[in-house]
């Protein structure tokens, strides 16, 4: 993707599949009114998604709430889904207007709002310009000056970084896959721990358990785990935050299952957990199933056993800070 200073004025023309479009749209509705809002609409909405798929962008019109008849008639709706980026919104400007209106059920669940110029004939449409959301947070409805709107060429260059940071956070919600593990394979920001995953191997003293089926049954079992990570856990922020160290380790049993041992340790330096420090084993529907709670203690410990394609998260708590993983079995 690049940015959208190569468009010639930024103005193209709105074909007949626009007119076809938004008139379809229009006989759906009854009311005059109405039908000229949803009009606009559609064809600011057209204008939009084709400025975008010229510069590369996948954009998903029928996914868009401008789209769907129910929306169109609840909702002032000239919205665009980019896949990868999120919904932008379309706003018609008509020739003689000096402000960009949007309007106050608009003003959420959107990237950026984009001003569409329709010409009298409805034959052309030029983008004027664009206001990121973050710029105006308000669900009022909004009325800016033209002048005040970024320019046409910033708007690739805005959307790029938008979808970076997507990028970045749909990485950061997948679950860890544990089957990799047993491939040796270690994870972004995981460490491997050592061959005999020693520190997992002694169970810590005063846990507390609750509705846990299996955490504290035979905590004296010989098997210890021979593949495990670990990662530095941080929770709140400076000068009051507090570190602790996430250990998981695996041991293959018969079939298509593992035993996941979960443990918490202090961080190099410390030598016990904080007082109130809670693990959590949360099922798919964010359910804990399996919980202990630091005592004055040196570690505290969980154990229970996955199946294959079987997903968990991992939860710790301390006051109103929480960290938590996902994971895929």
């Amino acid at each position: 993707m690049s940015d959208l200073s190569n468009l010639s004025a930024f103005t193209l023309p709105l074909a007949l599949t626009a007119h076809r479009r938004a008139q379809t749209f229009q006989r759906r509705h009854s009311t005059p009114a109405l039908q000229k809002r949803v009009y606009l609409n559609t064809l600011a909405a057209y204008a939009g998604a084709t400025f975008l798929e010229m510069r590369g962008y996948d954009v998903d019109l029928d996914h868009s709430y401008s789209h769907d008849p129910t929306q169109q008639t609840l909702l002032d709706v000239a919205d665009v889904k980019v896949i990868g980026v999120g919904r932008l919104e379309c706003r018609p400007v008509l020739p003689e207007a000096s402000e960009l209106t949007v309007p106050a059920e608009v003003t959420s669940d959107r990237v950026a709002y984009i001003a569409i110029r329709l010409d009298e004939s409805l034959r052309q449409a030029q983008l004027l310009g664009f206001i990121d959301v973050a710029s105006v947070s308000t669900r009022e409805t909004l009325s800016i000056p033209l002048a005040d709107l970024r320019s046409p060429e910033e708007l690739g260059i805005f959307l790029e970084q938008v979808a970076q940071r997507a990028a970045q956070s749909t990485a950061d919600t997948l679950p860890v896959h544990l089957s990799r593990w047993l491939q040796q394979t270690v994870e972004t920001g995981w460490q491997a721990l050592s061959e005999t995953v020693a520190e997992l191997a002694t169970p810590a003293p005063n846990l507390v358990f609750r509705s846990s089926p299996t955490a504290a049954e035979d905590m004296e079992t010989q098997l210890v785990p021979t593949i495990g990570q670990s990662k530095p856990v941080t929770l709140g922020t400076e000068p009051d935050a507090v570190t602790v160290r996430l250990l998981v380790g695996l041991i293959p049993q018969s079939g298509d299952e593992l035993e996941v041992w979960v443990q918490i340790n202090p961080a190099t330096g410390q030598t016990r957990l904080p007082t109130n420090l809670r693990l959590s084993i949360l099922d798919e529907s964010d359910i804990a199933v399996i919980q202990a709670e630091a005592r004055d203690t040196e570690a505290i410990q969980l154990k229970f056993v996955a199946v294959i394609a079987e997903q968990f998260s991992i939860q710790i708590a301390l006051d109103d800070h929480t960290f938590t993983e996902r994971f895929e079995v």
